[in-house]
């Protein structure tokens, strides 16, 4: 720590330089928390998938609907255990900028087959007994403030039977999700309420789910579930919620190639930039290493100073691009259901910004370890 105070006012000795070298680090951090964070959260996603839990959608879109009387026939497949059934409302609440969904479900087979989501037993019976009731999301409900016997207006573009657009919800309870608790932001509606208000699409759902016996048999459920559809006017193509999920995310595109190839590039870049600026600062600082070297200074320890300041100017670059890209990263991944930044990757950030420093640094301080005093002093 008594070179603290050296490094500190060597690294900010051309204080324009310094800042350059700290903007691009924090740039390029930023890019790097935004991108790998998006990665690896669908990753993860995608890992905490239910193995025993497949969704059947119809295979020409996944945005058309099936209709309800499939149910019976999915039901009756081996190594079916439960069936519950799907159909989304989408909303505005307030302002265009306040957008909400409400997913309308049969509750009973729905609470049995997302175990993961915690609802008081009391409220999914009130849920049950309220037609026009709504189970609202923790995360929902903090941000906007909603209470228990509250009546939430939404306009949607699916419009009722008398031509209405606007839908209203009594709020009877909450629900959270413990394992993610950023996926709790949506409402849960009764099936029942949806479908007999609306006026296109009656007795249709958007998916199917299906809880199985045995997950080392999905694929074959599967196959026989879209087996009982094949040339029918409504097929299906059944998948596993893993599958679902990635489907989904190559819709966007291929994340995993471009957060690598950009924050490869953004890294490439930034180690000449910072490297060349670097190189300038112990050129012009010759002088000045040298009469350090005369009053005593190993040319080790002259070494690690420019070493310790170019780690330094990384890993604060690092810290306040990670730090942004913390903030920015949940604003990114509300697009795909997904909440803050992994800790994996802040500890890969770090690292990668102590790996950038020495071999920013590598070369002016193996020119600080050979500096000879004679010479450089020579040059004043």
């Amino acid at each position: 720590m008594k070179y603290a105070f050296l490094v500190w006012s060597g690294m900010w000795r051309k204080r324009t330089r310094a800042a350059l070298i700290l903007l691009q680090v924090i740039i390029a951090f930023t890019l790097f928390g935004v991108l790998q964070g998006l990665d690896t959260g669908i990753k993860q996603a995608i890992a905490k998938a239910h193995a025993n839990r497949m969704y059947v959608l119809s295979r020409v879109s996944s945005n058309d609907s099936l209709p309800l009387a499939l149910l019976a026939d999915v039901q009756r497949v081996r190594g079916v255990l439960t069936v519950s059934y799907e159909s989304g409302l989408p909303g505005i609440y307030q302002n265009p900028d306040q957008q909400v969904y409400a997913n309308a479900v049969d509750t009973a087979s729905f609470a049995r087959i997302f175990s993961e989501i915690v609802i008081p037993p009391g409220q999914l019976e009130a849920l049950v007994h309220t037609r026009t009731g709504a189970l609202v999301g923790e995360q929902l409900a903090q941000r906007y403030g909603w209470k228990i016997g509250q009546r939430i207006p939404l306009q949607s573009p699916l419009a009722q039977r008398d031509g209405s657009r606007n839908w209203s919800f009594d709020v009877v309870g909450f629900f959270a999700e413990p394992d993610d608790p950023d996926r709790a932001n949506y409402l849960l509606i009764n099936y029942a309420y949806l479908n007999e208000a609306r006026e296109a699409n009656r007795d249709t759902v958007n998916d199917f789910v299906v809880q199985i016996d045995d997950p080392q048999r999905s694929a074959s459920i599967g196959h026989d579930i879209d087996t009982l559809f094949a040339n029918s006017p409504h097929e299906t193509r059944t998948q596993s919620e893993s599958d679902l999920a990635s489907s989904q995310v190559q819709r966007i595109g291929d994340i995993d190639f471009l957060a690598h190839a950009v924050t490869a590039a953004a890294f490439f870049a930034l180690l000449f930039a910072t490297g060349a600026l670097m190189m300038q600062t112990v050129r012009e600082r010759t002088p000045e290493l040298a009469v350090l070297k005369t009053v005593g200074f190993a040319d080790r320890r002259v070494m690690a100073l420019i070493l310790a300041e170019a780690l330094v100017s990384c890993l604060l670059g690092a810290a306040i691009g990670l730090g942004i890209a913390a903030l920015l990263l949940p604003r990114a991944r509300q697009l795909i259901g997904l909440g803050s930044l992994p800790g994996v990757v802040i500890a890969v950030g770090f690292a990668c910004a102590a790996i950038l420093a020495l071999l920013c640094g590598a070369i002016p301080a193996w020119r600080g370890l050979k500096l000879e005093v004679a010479t450089a002093l020579g040059r004043r």
